[in-house]
C-alpha cells in the first residue's frame, strides 16, 4: 500500500476525555500560531463514521502529539489507546528518522513507569504542565512540519527544556515583569526591570522577521500642538492606538519600544519597514488646542509606498477614544479584516468620561515610560493616578495601575506595612468590579498577584487569558520567562527570554531581562553578546555602556577595561552626580576602597533614582568598614540602623527590610540580632519561593554567619550558593574584595571555593 499522503502543518492530538481542557488549551496555543492542529471537540463521540474520520487523520496528519497523564494510566481501556496504536501501525510505513510522535506530558507521570506503546519510549517526551507550550515546543513543531522529512532520528528526540522538581511543583510559566535585587556591595543595589519597557534611541540591531499581510508598525505620532511640553498627550494617544491595533487577532503589532526609535528618523518607510518586519506603516500626528484635539492618520503599504488609508479627525477632547476606535475599526477595514463582536467591544470601549482624568493618566504613564520603577518614579505615578481616580472613581484601568504600583512598593520592600497592602488589595478589586474582561485590567490582576502576593500560579492564569486576546503579543514569552526564571527553571527562563527578544529585538526591557539571566546563569558569553547589542539599542545611556565595560572584571578578575571607560568620560559626565555614583559603584566593585570613601565624601547621598537614604548610608557604611575605620561605619551608620528596627516593628516580614536589619547589625556588634533578621529572611523568602530573590537571602545570611565566626556555616552556604543562579554581584573575584568575607581569607575551603574553575563556570 502506497503511503497516504499528508497535510502541511496538520497537527493530530489524541487524549483522554479526561484530560480535554489540557487538550484545547495545546490546540488553541498552536493554532495561535498557525498550525493547524485535528482534534475531537465534542467530548470523544463514537460511532462507525466518527470512527473512521479519527482514522483518516491519523494516517494522513504530519505530527501526532499523544497527551499522557494519570487520566491516560489509569485507564487500561479507552479510545486514545486505539488511536495509540494506529499511529504506530502508521509509522511501520515510515523512513527511520522521520520525526512524528511527539508524546507530551501534562503532569508528573514519569516515563519509566508510563503505559505506553514501546515507540512512545524511543522518542523526546515534552512536559507541560496542564497542557501549556512553551514557545520552543511550538518552534519545534513549526519546524517539524515545515521539514518532516529532512531531520534526522537524533533530530526528533531534540529535548525541550527539562521540567525538573520545580516544574513539578509549579505550572506558572509567566511573569508580567520583575525587580531583580542585588545587596549593595553587602546587601542591596537596585538593578530594577520595570513592567513597561525604557525609552529606546536607536534602530533595532536584530534582524526582524519577515513581514505579513497584515503586519502593522505604529510611528509614535507627531506632536503638532502649539505646546510643546504637552508631548506625553501625543504619545499617549499613539500608544492607546497601537494598544487597540494589537487587540485584532489578525494583526501583528510592532511594541511601542521598537517604534519608539524612528520618532526623529530620516529614513524611508521601506526601509522601517524592512527592518520591523513589516507590510505596513502607520504615520500619524496629534494638535490640541484648547478643549478641541485633531488626529491624523495614515496608512502606507510599505513595499509600494502606496496610501492605503488616510483620514483626519477633528473632534472635542472628550471624544478622543471615539477617534482612537474608529481608526482602528478603519485600518481593519481597509486590510479586509473582519472584527469579531469581542474585538468590536474592546476596541469601542472607553475608560473614562472625564478628560481630565484621561490626561492625569497619560502623565502617569509618561512618568512610567521615562523613569521606569524607581522609587522615585512610584512616588511621582502613585500621585497621580490617585487624583485620576478621585476625578473619576469608575475608571478600570486606572484602578489596576494603581494596584500595580501599590504592590511594587510591596514586592521591593520599599513598604510592607498592612495599610500598603490594603490599599493594593482595595484597588484591584475595584478595577475587577469595574471591568473584570479588560485586557488592562486582566494585566493589572497579573501583575497584583504577582507583585502583591507572590502567587506566580495565579498570575499566570491570568496571562494565559491575554495570551488569547493577544496572540501575537511577544510579550507572551517574556512573561513565561520571567516567570520560570522565578520558579527556577532557568533554561526555560533564557529559551524564553530569548525569543522574547527575537520576536520585538527592538525592546530595551527584553534585552535588560534576557541578558540580566544570562549572567546569573553565568553564561559569559552570551551576556556579552547580548549585552553589546543593547548598548546599540541604548547609546546614550551610560550605565549600560559600563555594564559591558565591566564584564572582564566579573569574567576574569580585569579591572583595565572598567577604568578606562570612566577615565575617558567627558568631565561633565563624570563630575556630575550620577557619574559620581557610577565611579563610586566601581571603586566598591573592585575594592578600591580609598577611593570609594573619598567620593562618599563628595557625594553622601545621590537622590536621582530617589533610593531611601538607610540604604546609601548602609552602603557607605560598609566602605568604611573595608576601609578599615569600624568606628566610623559606626558613626556614619547614625540613625539609621534604629530607623530600620522600627520600621521592622511594622513590617516583621519585609524581607528587605531583614537584610538590612541584618547588615546594619553586624556594623554595630549585635551578632545574634544580625543572624535572627537574617535566618527570618531566608524563611520569610526561600529559594523555593523565589528563585531570584531568595538566594539574595541566602547570601546575607552567609554574610552574617562569616562575620559572627560561624566559618562551617558560611562555607556550606557558598557552596550551595555556586551551584544555583544568583543574579546580583556574585562571583569569585567579588568575593574576594567582599568584606564582610574577611574572616574566611586564609580558610583553604574558602580558597578552594575562589580557585575552583567551576564556580566561574557557566550553570546552564
Amino acid at each position: 500500500m502506497s503511503e497516504a499522503p499528508t497535510t502541511p502543518r496538520a497537527v493530530f492530538l489524541s487524549y483522554a476525555r479526561e484530560d480535554s481542557d489540557a487538550a484545547r488549551r495545546l490546540a488553541d496555543a498552536l493554532r495561535a500560531f498557525g498550525v493547524e492542529v485535528w482534534f475531537d471537540q465534542n467530548e470523544l463521540r463514537g460511532g462507525d463514521a466518527w470512527d473512521q474520520k479519527i482514522r483518516s487523520q491519523i494516517r494522513t496528519c504530519t505530527l501526532c502529539v499523544p497527551v499522557i497523564s494519570a487520566a491516560t494510566q489509569a485507564r487500561g481501556e479507552g479510545y486514545f489507546r486505539r488511536e495509540w496504536k494506529i499511529a504506530v501501525e502508521r509509522m511501520q510505513d515510515m523512513a527511520a528518522g522521520v520525526p512524528f510522535l511527539m508524546p507530551v506530558v501534562i503532569d508528573e507521570t514519569r516515563e519509566n513507569e508510563a503505559t505506553v506503546p514501546e515507540e512512545f519510549l524511543k522518542v523526546q517526551w515534552t512536559r507541560m504542565p496542564r497542557g501549556v507550550p512553551t514557545p520552543q515546543f511550538v518552534e519545534q513543531v513549526r519546524a517539524s512540519l515545515e521539514k518532516p522529512r529532512a531531520r534526522a532520528s537524533e533530530a526528533s528526540r531534540t529535548p525541550a527544556p527539562e521540567a525538573g522538581a520545580a516544574q513539578a511543583r509549579s505550572n506558572a510559566h509567566f511573569w508580567i515583569a520583575g525587580a531583580l535585587v542585588a545587596v549593595g556591595v553587602a546587601i542591596v543595589a537596585a538593578l530594577v526591570v520595570t513592567r513597561r519597557p525604557a525609552p529606546v534611541a536607536a534602530a533595532p540591531a536584530s534582524a526582524a522577521p519577515a513581514a505579513n499581510d497584515k503586519s502593522i508598525a505604529v510611528l509614535p505620532f507627531t506632536n503638532m500642538s502649539d505646546d510643546k511640553d504637552s508631548g506625553f498627550f501625543a504619545d499617549g494617544i499613539h500608544e492607546d492606538i497601537l494598544t487597540n491595533l494589537a487587540l485584532v487577532r489578525d494583526f501583528r503589532v510592532v511594541s511601542r519600544t521598537s517604534v519608539m526609535p524612528y520618532r526623529t528618523t530620516s529614513k524611508s518607510i521601506r526601509q522601517i519597514a524592512q527592518e520591523l518586519g513589516v507590510a505596513y506603516i502607520l504615520e500619524g500626528s496629534v494638535r490640541r488646542s484648547g478643549n478641541r484635539v485633531r488626529v491624523t492618520g495614515q496608512l502606507i503599504r510599505a513595499a509600494s509606498d502606496e496610501h492605503v488609508w488616510a483620514q483626519a479627525y477633528d473632534r472635542d477632547l472628550t471624544d478622543v477614544f471615539g477617534i482612537q476606535a474608529e481608526l482602528s475599526q478603519q485600518i481593519a477595514g481597509a486590510l479586509q479584516t473582519a472584527l469579531s463582536p469581542e474585538e468590536k467591544v474592546l476596541i469601542a470601549h472607553r475608560p473614562t468620561e472625564k478628560s481630565e482624568a484621561y490626561e492625569l493618566f497619560l502623565r502617569a504613564r509618561d512618568v512610567s515610560n521615562r523613569m521606569g520603577n524607581t522609587l522615585a518614579a512610584l512616588n511621582e505615578r502613585e500621585a497621580l493616578v490617585k487624583r485620576v481616580v478621585e476625578i473619576d472613581p469608575n475608571y478600570a484601568a486606572a484602578w489596576g495601575e494603581l494596584a500595580h504600583i501599590e504592590a511594587l512598593y510591596v514586592f521591593w520592600g520599599h513598604d510592607q506595612s498592612e495599610a500598603r497592602k490594603a490599599r493594593a488589595k482595595e484597588a484591584i478589586d475595584t478595577a475587577m468590579r469595574l471591568g473584570p474582561g479588560l485586557p488592562d485590567v486582566i494585566d493589572a490582576y497579573a501583575s497584583y498577584l504577582y507583585y502583591g502576593e507572590r502567587d506566580y500560579l495565579g498570575a499566570f492564569g491570568q496571562y494565559e487569558r491575554l495570551a488569547r486576546q493577544h496572540p501575537n503579543d511577544p510579550s507572551y514569552c517574556s512573561a513565561m520567562g520571567l516567570i520560570a526564571r522565578r520558579q527556577g527553571r532557568w533554561p526555560e527562563a533564557i529559551a524564553n527570554l530569548r525569543r522574547a527578544t527575537q520576536l520585538d529585538p527592538g525592546n530595551a526591557s527584553y534585552s535588560r531581562n534576557y541578558a540580566e539571566t544570562l549572567l546569573g546563569c553565568r553564561r559569559y558569553d552570551d551576556y556579552v553578546v547580548e549585552q553589546r547589542r543593547k548598548m546599540g539599542l541604548l547609546p546614550e545611556d551610560t550605565q549600560e555602556a559600563f555594564a559591558l565595560a565591566a564584564a572582564p572584571f566579573i569574567i576574569r578578575a580585569s579591572t583595565a577595561e572598567a577604568d578606562q571607560f570612566l577615565a575617558h568620560l567627558p568631565p561633565e559626565k563624570a563630575n556630575s552626580e550620577s557619574g559620581i555614583d557610577l565611579r563610586r559603584q566601581w571603586a566598591r566593585e573592585k575594592g578600591d576602597w580609598a577611593e570609594a570613601v573619598r567620593l562618599d565624601k563628595l557625594l553622601p547621598f545621590y537622590d536621582g533614582d530617589g533610593e531611601q537614604h538607610y540604604v546609601q548610608a548602609f552602603q557607605a557604611c560598609i566602605t568604611l568598614m573595608a576601609a578599615g575605620d569600624m568606628a566610623a561605619a559606626r558613626a556614619r551608620a547614625g540613625d539609621f540602623p534604629e530607623e530600620v528596627r522600627r520600621r521592622l516593628a511594622q513590617e516583621p516580614d519585609n524581607w528587605a527590610l531583614l537584610l538590612y536589619g541584618t547588615g546594619y547589625a553586624l556594623i554595630l556588634g549585635r551578632d545574634e540580632e544580625a543572624l535572627r533578621l537574617a535566618r527570618h529572611a531566608v524563611e520569610i523568602l526561600p529559594e523555593s519561593r523565589d528563585a531570584v530573590d531568595g538566594p539574595v537571602c541566602s547570601l546575607v545570611l552567609a554574610y552574617a554567619h562569616s562575620w559572627t565566626g560561624h566559618k562551617d556555616e558560611a562555607i556550606e552556604e557558598l557552596r550551595h550558593l555556586f551551584r544555583v543562579p544568583v543574579t546580583n554581584s556574585f562571583n569569585v573575584h567579588d568575593l574576594a574584595a567582599n568584606p564582610f568575607f574577611t574572616p574566611l581569607h586564609g580558610d583553604p575551603r574558602f580558597e578552594a571555593l575562589l580557585a575552583d574553575p567551576a564556580n566561574n563556570a557557566p550553570l546552564y
